[in-house]
């Protein structure tokens, strides 16, 4: 039996990668032995549990929600959450070049990892790959809603389809944030304490968990290569977003000599190899011990 401390560790570490496009915290959740119990707890929450309060009690009720596991897993990802967000907004305000690179990083030995642990690659898989990458990528040109979008509507969906992402191995919440356009409005909004945006964020996750969960627990069941290989297409596509050496107003993908030129920054091209490199490291000895499935 796993101890609290266990528990609450892990989720310190899933709330902790979350805030880093690339790094899914499902993932995190399927390498340290807990992906199959999370999916099954989230799926459990149903208003049948009403009806177990009703007539068995409040203690009956918690045991059959496995509220003990979920709580100290939210608690873990909330206590991480915040100062990783701090970290975040001041890498991406002094060293814009190096975080971006690293994050490729993640992305590519990411994509490399969810694709190597199918457990078969036919015609099915490898179209969904191909189709989801063409999607990422178109995605990724689009200009999102952008930094100047506080409206907590945008933020209800997005949290939606953030949390959606989370619970699936291979693309983390805030990889969707970023192609969306609503990764640095969500940090800001987690920095500056934005109550309204967070609450409606928050309200999506919520939502998007107890609309999803069920469809993703039996797509894991039945056809895990094709939505893995579909989430390894999603991750290559979203490589294009990530190029280190971009203008966002008007967007523009540089070489790292024009981009020199034309911000007067330094390219910083040795440290970003050095910081994608990074990432790729990161990636590959988290990955590495990943199952080659796991149906929820």
């Amino acid at each position: 039996m796993r101890s609290k401390w266990s528990l609450y560790w892990r989720g310190m570490a899933m709330g902790t990668v979350e805030t880093i496009p690339g790094v899914s915290s499902g993932t995190l959740a399927l390498i340290t032995g807990i992906y199959a119990e999370l999916i099954s707890t989230l799926a459990n929450i149903h208003p049948r549990l009403l009806s177990v309060w009703r007539e068995q009690g409040t203690a009956a009720m918690w045991r059959e929600l496995n509220g003990t596991f979920l709580l100290l897993l939210l608690l873990g990802m909330v206590t991480s959450i915040v100062p990783s967000v701090f970290a975040i907004k001041w890498l991406m305000a002094n060293v814009p070049v190096l975080l971006w690179a690293f994050f490729s990083g993640l992305i590519m030995m990411g994509t490399v990892v969810v694709w190597r642990t199918l457990p078969h690659r036919g015609f099915g898989v490898l179209a969904a790959a191909v189709l989801a990458c063409a999607f990422s990528v178109w995605l990724s040109l689009q200009t999102g809603f952008g930094a100047s979008v506080v409206h907590p509507v945008f933020f209800f969906f997005a949290g939606a389809l953030a949390i959606s992402a989370l619970l699936l191995p291979g693309i983390s919440g805030s990889f969707i944030l970023l192609l969306l356009g609503m990764y640095e409005p969500v940090l800001t909004a987690v920095s500056e304490l934005q109550l309204s945006n967070l609450v409606a964020f928050m309200l999506g996750c919520a939502v998007g968990a107890l609309a999803f969960v069920q469809l993703l627990k039996w797509l894991l069941a039945h056809y895990y290569a094709v939505v893995m290989g579909a989430a390894a297409g999603i991750m290559a596509g979203s490589l294009i977003k990530l190029w280190p050496w971009r203008l966002d107003e008007p967007q523009q993908w540089l070489l790292p000599e024009q981009y020199s030129q034309v911000t007067q920054e330094p390219a910083q091209l040795g440290f970003a190899i050095l910081a994608a490199l990074l990432g790729m490291v990161v990636v590959f000895f988290l990955g590495d011990k990943q199952p080659s499935s796991e149906n929820a």
